[in-house]
């Protein structure tokens, strides 16, 4: 071969490892981006369930002067108007996170007994003290309130949990592919 082909191979080869780069560049930045909306969205998740554990534990303190407070007090509708906002900020985070994180039936289930959690304290005894206001009888559910935030705690710390564990696969994924990737240009 004479050198004309060999610069023109080299040329073609020099184009093609610069191809190469650039798709893979691409793909990284890509799966990057995912992975940070990923994050985003569990990051969201994990303060709207902090967010509506702390709105619970508003309404809770309603009641620790023994007496129910009329469903007009301002400090009743402070706390009532942060349940429902909370519950909406987690609505929005849940609904993004299964979007961008389909997949994760742990994080799935976590999320699930959140919501339960959360439905088995209104049906126990927000509910019901809504409809009966001033005479509602906080003493006759304290135990039950109690048993439903020590599971909303847990479930929390569940879901916190799996986020974990999905933030650690993303980023073992994205690690084993740079080094597979950079081991092999180390041995050419």
């Amino acid at each position: 071969m004479n050198s004309k082909a060999w610069s023109m191979f080299a040329a073609l080869f020099g184009f093609f490892g610069v191809l190469l780069g650039a798709i893979l560049t691409h793909l990284f930045a890509i799966s990057n981006e995912w992975r940070n909306r990923r994050m985003e969205a569990m990051v969201a998740t994990v303060t709207a369930s902090i967010r509506v554990l702390g709105a619970h534990e508003g309404i809770y303190r309603l009641f620790q002067g023994g007496k129910a407070p009329p469903l007009t007090d301002d400090r009743a509708i402070r706390a009532l108007t942060e349940r429902g906002d909370a519950f909406t900020e987690w609505r929005i985070a849940r609904a993004r996170l299964e979007i961008v994180v389909p997949d994760d039936k742990d994080l799935e289930e976590a999320i699930r007994g959140f919501n339960e959690t959360y439905k088995r304290a209104d049906d126990a005894w927000v509910s019901i003290y809504l409809k009966e206001g001033e005479d509602f009888r906080f003493d006759d559910v304290k135990d039950k309130q109690r048993e439903i935030w020590e599971d909303m705690r847990a479930a929390r710390h569940l879901i916190i949990n799996c986020c974990h564990v999905r933030s650690r696969q993303d980023a073992r994924w994205r690690e084993r592919i740079r080094l597979a990737l950079s081991n092999r240009l180390d041995d050419a």
